[in-house]
């Protein structure tokens, strides 16, 4: 038994749930099984070698060894075999990384192979290897950390928080906002929450939960948004503030403001991608701006925790930076704080002219 964080995506009805304290029975649940096998005649036998996957601890794959690993995961599943090979008289100690991308679905059985690399076989490849193994263990995906996140999702419907990024009608939100959306609306623009406006998801990070959406419509006019990004240079107890939408329809159609300081410089788990803030947030502040005392952008809401008060997680804005730089076809637009030498309230004030609501059906 052990005893983990658990994180509350803060998108209205989107959330991932991890328990704090848990047994695990997952078996009746449907699952895959990767059988990792590895050959007990090559070169790296004085190796040590680890397997990683996502959120899994790392486990050994020792010569000639079998692990049969249960997997409740579906999709792309990225495998790393790590190799650490000591020092020797003739060579210092190197290490080395071996990659292999399954596309796994529930019901069937897959077949690694590391003989000096890693790659996918056959059954009938490795069956010899199999019967001869007297090292054979059972491994299972962690579901309190699974490989991807499972996201519930009530009906498909969602609400969030978006910011402006451009002038040309892109926009900043998380990806669990935009995720598997049929139909995608913004509200919001020039301060009208009736009219729909509909916007299409341009890139996505599911990685650190950032999406660029851009309005379709051309008619539509922006100014250039107001404040710049600062990606460097963020200290614990930093003053933040967090804007957004939370439960707009409960809460009414106004951006929320709440204070608060960066409590560390890393989220759940150590996350570095991640803030800590104790600016209060909810469920719809999802892809919302997290901004200094200067109006800059320092990083975008995405979490909330479950187990602490006052407890919230943004992505840092180094890591939207590079995700927007990174974006084919998008010109990533020179930012200008305009709000520097403002009164904050004048900051809020041009600020919630660039923050809306996104609707995900």
């Amino acid at each position: 038994m052990k005893k983990y964080i658990s994180v509350l995506l803060v998108s209205s009805l989107v959330f991932i749930i991890v328990p704090i304290l848990k047994a695990q029975d997952n078996t009746d649940k449907p699952h895959a099984i990767i059988h990792f096998v590895r050959n007990s005649s090559f070169f790296g036998a004085a190796c040590r070698s680890e397997v990683s996957m996502h959120n899994q601890d790392n486990f050994i794959l020792s010569l000639g060894s079998v692990i049969n690993y249960t997997i409740y995961s579906e999709g792309e599943i990225e495998i790393t075999l790590n190799l650490f090979c000591p020092s020797t008289r003739d060579m210092p100690a190197q290490s080395r990384a071996y990659q292999v991308v399954l596309n796994v679905s529930n019901g069937k059985e897959y077949y690694v192979l590391f003989d000096g690399k890693i790659k996918e076989v056959q059954q009938s490849e490795v069956q010899k290897l199999i019967d001869k193994s007297k090292n054979t263990m059972k491994r299972e995906e962690d579901m309190d950390h699974p490989i991807k996140k499972a996201v519930k999702k009530a009906g498909g419907k969602a609400q969030g928080t978006c910011f402006l990024i451009s002038a040309n009608g892109y926009l900043v939100t998380n990806n669990h906002c935009v995720q598997d959306a049929k139909e995608l609306t913004v509200t919001g623009i020039d301060g009208d929450f009736v009219t729909k406006y509909a916007a299409a998801v341009v890139a996505t990070d599911p990685s650190n939960d950032l999406a660029l959406i851009k309005i379709t419509n051309k008619n539509l006019k922006f100014d250039a948004p107001p404040y710049s990004i600062r990606s460097s240079g963020v200290a614990q107890g930093d003053k933040i503030y967090a804007l957004g939408f939370p439960m707009a329809d409960d809460m009414g159609k106004e951006v929320k403001i709440t204070d608060g300081i960066i409590s560390a410089k890393s989220g759940a788990q150590g996350d570095i991608s991640k803030f800590q803030i104790s600016a209060a947030v909810n469920f719809g502040n999802s892809g919302g701006p997290l901004i200094d005392e200067e109006g800059n952008v320092v990083g975008v809401i995405y979490a909330k925790s479950s187990i602490a008060e006052s407890a919230g997680y943004a992505v840092k804005s180094s890591y939207l930076e590079t995700f927007l730089k990174n974006v084919e076809g998008f010109d990533y637009p020179t930012l200008v704080n305009t709000l520097k030498d403002k009164p904050f309230s004048q900051k809020v004030a041009e600020l919630k002219k660039i923050i809306f609501i996104v609707d995900r059906n």
